[in-house]
């Protein structure tokens, strides 16, 4: 007995026409079919399809075809004699193959997560494992989450896959997770939060579990290596949080070049720590000023001309106007960088959102970050005491806020220990308390996430936390609609 000569046609066709085809089959990550690395045979009146990388091995036996769509091609393999099952082939470089590749991985870690699990805790239950959605308690498919149980007693598990991209999000989204619990296990006492990271990602999360308040939760971390082989990690032996401080130039010195800026009633002028100028209007940067030289442009700059600049300031202007009309707010520069937008507001006016504030100097992106630029609006500034102020700007709803601003906190206070600010001239003239600076979470009310109390009330007390919520209307001026203390509710 032969192979049918359509199937083996079928499958070459469907893998040499996709642009990153990948073997999908129950309980194991996707694996590509590259070049030289797979192959179709025939055996015994069947066709065998092998694919390998460095780590594994797949065989299986094709004996028909169930569908085929442009993006996926589902195959009936013989499992065990008389006994069929599924495997799919899919171009990952499509949307839907994407999607179905992202979660055959979820499934496949899940399950080498609760043999880890099974392996690591063999007197616990594992209860429930899952990487599916879960929209209404704000858990996302980013983490496999597990309930391990013992007569009444309860441990919330979390754990990041290796090919996560954020690994240091699952702190929150953890503490989301042991909340459901508690309030759904009523016959359970659940005061354990187990993490687990792949080696080598523990190191933010350990900062950010360090700052939980270990009377409320008692956070235990792990790295499990490719092997799956885990071991704890104690927080004290993450060592320091990795920032710069550069030093703070002005940009106006005696002998410097300077070039001579005509007024511009709408544009902001902001200085940056390295001497340069940034040219904003509500806070979206169209203009660059440094060294007597001029770059203008949004998305792009290059050299121009001042009549150039104020052409673009004007029509800028124009349309980035809280009083505009309909039509003008459905310019792409109105909703461009809406952080960018409030910050330009909490700028002109720190006094606003806490009367402590001095109104200068209020510092951008200071400390600066080892990693990626993040998507939060990060100011530093300084209370009539002395002590420092980090605030936290976001014009939307996001679940990281409070520990994305810890992020910064640390390396703020990290800086302040060491005497960096006074040594780089950061706040000439005013006297840096040594206190552990305090927390601004500023945010139009309604986008606060509906998970920041229970986040701020799992941190340490000694994380000083204020929300500033303001009203909708923010862009034609602030109005604190309420000041709440750490996990207090409106």
């Amino acid at each position: 007995m032969s192979v049918e000569p359509d199937l083996r046609t079928v499958v070459e066709n469907f893998v040499a026409a996709a642009a990153q085809p990948a073997m999908l089959d129950a309980g194991e990550e996707p694996l590509l079919l590259l070049d030289n690395q797979w192959s179709l045979e025939e055996w015994n009146g069947r066709l065998v399809l092998q694919a390998w990388d460095q780590r594994r091995n797949l065989v299986r036996k094709i004996t028909g075809v169930k569908a085929q769509r442009r993006d996926r091609l589902s195959l009936i393999t013989e499992h065990f004699r008389n006994a069929d099952a599924e495997l799919q082939i899919a171009d990952l470089a499509a949307p839907s193959g994407r999607e179905l590749g992202r979660k055959t991985s979820r499934m496949a870690f899940c399950e080498r997560f609760r043999m880890m699990l099974a392996r690591e805790w063999p007197e616990w239950q594992t209860v429930e494992i899952s990487a599916d959605p879960n929209l209404e308690a704000s858990l996302s498919t980013s983490y496999a989450r597990a309930f391990l149980r013992i007569g009444s007693m309860g441990i919330a598990v979390m754990a990041a896959p290796p090919d996560t991209a954020a690994a240091a999000g699952i702190v929150a989204v953890a503490l989301i997770w042991l909340d459901h619990l508690r309030h759904r296990e009523k016959t359970c006492s659940i005061g354990r939060l187990l993490l687990y990271l792949p080696l080598g990602l523990e190191r933010e999360v350990s900062f950010r579990a360090a700052c939980l308040d270990p009377a409320k939760v008692a956070c235990q971390l792990f790295a499990f290596d490719e092997k799956d082989r885990a071991g704890m990690i104690d927080f004290a032996d993450a060592g320091n949080v990795e920032s710069t401080l550069p030093p703070c130039r002005r940009p106006a010195s005696p002998n410097a070049e300077t070039l001579e800026l005509p007024d511009m009633p709408d544009v902001d002028r902001v200085e940056q720590t390295n001497g340069s100028i940034s040219l904003q209007v509500k806070g979206l940067e169209f203009a660059r000023v440094s060294g007597g030289k001029i770059t203008c442009g949004i998305w792009r700059r290059k050299r121009s001309t001042m009549e150039t600049v104020m052409a673009m300031a004007l029509e800028i202007g124009r349309v980035r106007n809280p009083g505009a009309d309909a039509d003008a707010r459905q310019h792409p520069l109105y909703g461009l960088n809406p952080e960018g937008w409030l910050e330009s507001q909490v700028r002109r006016q720190p006094g606003t959102i806490d009367a402590s504030l001095r109104p200068v100097p209020v510092y951008g992106q200071v400390p600066v970050f080892s990693g990626p630029e993040r998507g939060v609006i990060d100011l530093l500034g300084i209370d009539h005491t002395g002590r420092l102020v980090v605030i936290e700007i976001k014009a939307t709803a996001d679940l990281q806020l409070p520990f994305q601003a810890l992020d910064y906190w640390l390396r703020v206070r990290k800086h302040l220990q060491a005497g960096d600010f006074e040594r780089q001239g950061y706040f000439a003239g005013h006297v840096v308390s040594p206190e552990a600076p305090r927390i601004l979470l500023v945010a139009p009310a309604l986008e606060f996430h509906s998970t920041i109390e229970t986040l701020l009330g799992a941190l340490s007390p000694l994380i000083e936390f204020t929300r500033i919520g303001l009203a909708a209307d923010w862009r034609a001026g602030l109005r604190v609609m309420f000041r709440l203390r750490g996990s207090e509710r409106p």
